[in-house]
């Protein structure tokens, strides 16, 4: 520790900790967490949490625990993990009581939202600056309860985070393959190499191609093609626009599904916890030992005087999570109040919606086709019963996207 003066309570906490763990003994890597994680260990940081806890709501989604969140002004403007935010939303405070959220603003590159409650006398969260906190600090995750759901240390200080190092997110085990290795360039995505045999080789993909939109969307990073292939399930047509030298072409590739298995580092990374669905691709965070549970994202990490350094974001790996730091999410809190970075409306979901059904009942058509050319006789007559339901759905899907386009426009 570099700082000499600390309340009482701090150093409670802490003699208590090394106490504790002296008192279990020699620990493995992996049992490691989970002592620190023990009853015991956490009942001795209950003096560093009782006041930001009153500063921590529980967000919950359709009445289910989804996140937490972090109160930063008394008149209830609370920031949480966007990405958790499914459904109808609402805030339990420490007290028990409950309030309906609206959701405000939504920073995406950092996975911030902003929530309002129509609630006063609210307690704000203190904050110290997350570049004052030294690596090998005793950090803690305040809940709603007397006692956190974490506690560690601070890993790494305020850094820049690489795009590669941490998937952005969990593909789904049947979300869609392409087969590619991508490079980020200025004005699209770059194809590396392509896999022989895979869907993007079958396709035509190319070395050296630049991929412009996939199924009609824009793409300007790896990160978001990755997503935009994985929003898809395996056995989908999607179509990619791609440049070739001077020329625009484009191609449609059928997706496998992704290799099965975990490797090895994703396996230990698994170990001890689940691991947040988006944990990656955020541009500064600060990286604790934490293990703090996918819904606990959201609330504040506080140092031994339970002022906040920052508020957790994702639990990446076995000793990984990470949080935005304080001076990032207070340079964005004006933009999320203001309705600058206010989320999607329902037309928009909507419209995302109906794209997607579009999209797979094509694919399902060209499944058919297919399989009417090998078919029996008595295959072929219900196959085409099933294409003509096929595409009355083709139709009445995308009459429904017109409309809902045009309705859009309006707004």
């Amino acid at each position: 520790m570099t700082r000499l003066a600390r309340p009482s309570r701090c150093w409670s906490a802490l003699a208590a900790l090394v106490l504790l763990l002296h008192q279990a003994g020699p620990v493995s890597a992996q049992s490691d967490t989970s002592s620190r994680n023990s009853p015991a260990v956490l009942a001795a940081f209950r003096n560093v949490v009782a006041r930001p806890s009153e500063s921590t709501v529980r967000v919950l989604c359709d009445d289910k625990e989804a996140a937490l969140g972090t109160i930063v002004s008394a008149d209830g403007w609370i920031v949480t993990k966007a990405s958790l935010l499914k459904g109808k939303v609402a805030c339990k405070l420490k007290t028990g009581k409950s309030f309906p959220a609206r959701i405000v603003g939504v920073e995406e590159e950092n996975d911030l939202a902003m929530l309002k409650v129509e609630a006063s006398g609210l307690k704000p969260i203190e904050w110290r600056a997350a570049k004052s906190a030294d690596v090998g600090d005793f950090l803690a995750a305040p809940g709603v309860t007397d006692t956190p759901v974490a506690v560690g240390v601070l890993s790494v200080g305020t850094r820049k985070m690489n795009a590669r190092e941490i998937p952005r997110r969990s593909p789904s085990p049947n979300s869609g393959y392409l087969g590619v290795r991508l490079d980020d360039i200025e004005k699209g995505v770059k194809v590396h190499s392509v896999e022989p045999g895979k869907p993007a080789a079958k396709a035509g993909l190319k070395p050296g191609d630049i991929v412009l939109s996939v199924a009609g969307r824009k793409v300007s990073s790896v990160d978001g093609m990755v997503a935009a292939i994985q929003a898809f399930k395996a056995g989908q047509v999607v179509s990619l626009r791609i440049k070739r030298g001077d020329d625009e072409v484009e191609l449609k590739a059928t997706l496998e599904r992704r290799p099965s298995g975990l490797g090895r580092g994703e396996m230990m990374d698994r170990m001890g916890s689940k691991l947040s669905e988006r944990r990656g691709g955020f541009p500064e965070v600060l990286q604790h030992d934490m293990v703090v549970k996918p819904e606990d994202c959201g609330g504040p990490v506080v140092d031994l005087e339970g002022k906040a350094i920052g508020v957790n974001i994702a639990r990446a790996g076995r000793t990984e999570s990470f949080a935005i730091p304080y001076e990032v999410v207070q340079g964005l809190m004006g933009d999320l109040k203001s309705g600058k970075l206010k989320p999607k409306d329902d037309g928009e979901d909507r419209l995302a919606e109906l794209e997607k059904a579009l999209e797979k009942a094509r694919a399902e058509k060209l499944k058919l086709k297919a399989e009417l050319s090998s078919a029996s006789r008595g295959q072929k007559k219900v196959i085409d019963g099933r294409l003509e339901e096929v595409e009355k759905k083709i139709t009445d899907t995308q009459n429904a996207l017109d409309r809902a386009r045009k309705d859009n426009t309006k707004k």
